[in-house]
């Protein structure tokens, strides 16, 4: 048995990148409690090969950076990422992209039925309260995952997981 086949199997995926930001997903993540949290999202988004995951704080959380660098595995000096405010959002999300919401609201759709763009913005709440009211606003579209268990909800790295990698699934 080999460890790490992954990187094995992966690499010419890794060479041959994808230089369209249109065609790379970007990701907002609201008001994050957990700086693990922050840590699996910036591994995702390296795991995707994201164009730029945003961070939104009305101010500094003040995490510890060894918490994300080690949950993120290393992901967060890989990726382009940046924390911003609210009110500044709007104003870097690049038009041609369409914002999805992955958040459980009556006016939500099936994301395993709902046809994703090739250039998408995916927006993700924080763990208690999910997206804030104004950013929630700013979707075009909102996505649910299905949960059909005695639990609910999913950790919101796992839904971003889930919204990633059936974008990846449909683009592929």
């Amino acid at each position: 048995m080999t460890v790490n086949n992954s990187y094995k199997r992966f690499e010419k995926t890794r060479q041959a990148g994808n230089p369209d930001p249109l065609k790379q997903p970007v990701i907002v993540a609201d008001h994050i409690l957990s700086p693990m949290n922050v840590g699996a999202i910036l591994r995702l988004a390296a795991n995707i090969n994201a164009a730029k995951v945003w961070l939104v704080y009305d101010e500094d959380p003040g995490f510890r950076n060894y918490k994300i660098k080690s949950t993120s595995s290393g992901a967060s000096e890989k990726i382009d990422w940046e924390i911003i405010s609210p009110e500044k959002l709007p104003e870097v999300l690049h038009p041609g992209n369409e914002i999805i919401a992955i958040e459980t609201t009556e006016d939500a759709q099936n994301i395993y039925h709902a046809v994703l763009p090739a250039g998408v913005v995916f927006m993700v709440g924080n763990e208690r309260y999910g997206l804030s009211d104004p950013l929630l606003k700013l979707a075009k579209r909102r996505v649910f995952i299905p949960v059909p268990g005695p639990i609910s909800s999913l950790n919101v790295s796992h839904a971003l997981a889930i919204g990633l990698f059936e974008w990846l699934r449909q683009h592929q």
